[in-house]
């Protein structure tokens, strides 16, 4: 699948992990655990398969691991597991994608990313929506709590590596030079954006894009996530640097209140094909959707992608 040559071509990622198994679990108590989604890994494969398979079916060409909150000190202080069997069950999450691939046989050709949430994501607060902790860590507290989840999907044998919902420069940084590590393991990097310039911690997408992009030849692509979808234009429109494959899946239309620690509902956005063909114009390469979408939008996506294929 490669990115560079079919300029014209999106391609099409997976929706919000916990809306794809809501019909298979008590999501209420899924959504309270401290290890979120991760958890269901260690006691619950079978509910992952569904919701993989659910998405399969919707038409992705890309699957996420369930490993977004996912780390080695979650699994031992939540799950009471040593190291090597946190070590292990990170792996799991891309045999269980695999498990979920081969039982659907789908004729599409399905890779998988694997998920790698921000450090924010892991301290339950929303911190991925501001990134105030990356001015009170130091570059080996992250560079340590990283590693081994990255090494892990690589080990595994991911197709591509989702560093997502990164509210920093700083810790895109410490991300991309732990990938250096891994020199034949490509990846995609996504942002958390707060509106139509800044990332949520405060520097320009187009700063950030501009650092990254060319001088990485591991990335594949770069973007940003579950955002309102009304931000996806301004922030493309940010970027004067050539070239660019953009990875973009934003929410249902909800905005982060930072306040409240929660979503204003109120502004549910439904994509067109004409938002679509004006975001491909602008570089996009791969859409989907972040928290509240679902199989059923994933699906309307794909039909919407489909006529644009042509």
């Amino acid at each position: 699948m490669d990115l560079n040559i079919l300029n014209e071509k999106i391609y099409l990622l997976d929706g919000s992990f916990m809306s794809g198994i809501s019909p298979y679990v008590d999501i209420e108590s899924v959504i309270k655990h401290p290890l979120w989604g991760s958890n269901l890994l260690y006691n619950s494969e079978k509910t992952i398969v569904c919701g993989h398979k659910d998405y399969i079916r919707a038409g992705v060409e890309f699957l996420t691991t369930c490993t977004y909150q996912a780390s080695i000190e979650g699994f031992q202080k939540y799950l009471g597991l040593n190291y090597e069997k946190s070590y292990e069950l990170i792996k799991k999450s891309v045999a269980i994608c695999r498990r979920a691939i081969t039982e659907e046989n789908s004729k599409r050709c399905i890779q998988i990313m694997g998920s790698v949430g921000s450090y924010g994501a892991s301290l339950r607060d929303c911190s991925e929506y501001n990134g105030n902790y990356i001015d009170s860590m130091n570059f080996k507290e992250l560079y340590d709590w990283h590693r081994p989840r990255i090494q892990a999907l690589v080990e595994a044998g991911v197709d591509f590596i989702l560093f997502e919902t990164i509210p920093s420069v700083e810790e895109a940084n410490i991300l991309l030079n732990i990938l250096t590590e891994f020199p034949n393991q490509k990846a995609c990097l996504s942002f958390s954006c707060k509106d139509g310039i800044h990332l949520s911690h405060g520097e320009t997408f187009a700063s950030a894009v501009e650092k990254f992009w060319s001088n990485n030849s591991q990335l594949v692509a770069i973007g940003f996530n579950c955002l309102h979808p009304k931000f996806i234009t301004p922030l493309l429109n940010s970027v004067k640097t050539k070239n660019v494959n953009f990875i973009i899946y934003p929410n249902g239309g909800g905005i982060w209140d930072n306040v409240q620690n929660c979503y204003d509902n109120t502004q549910i956005y439904e994509i067109s094909i004409d938002d679509l063909n004006l975001w491909r114009k602008k570089g996009m390469k791969i859409f989907g959707g972040c928290c509240k979408t679902d199989p059923s939008d994933i699906a309307r996506l794909r039909n919407l992608i489909d006529t644009l294929n042509v």
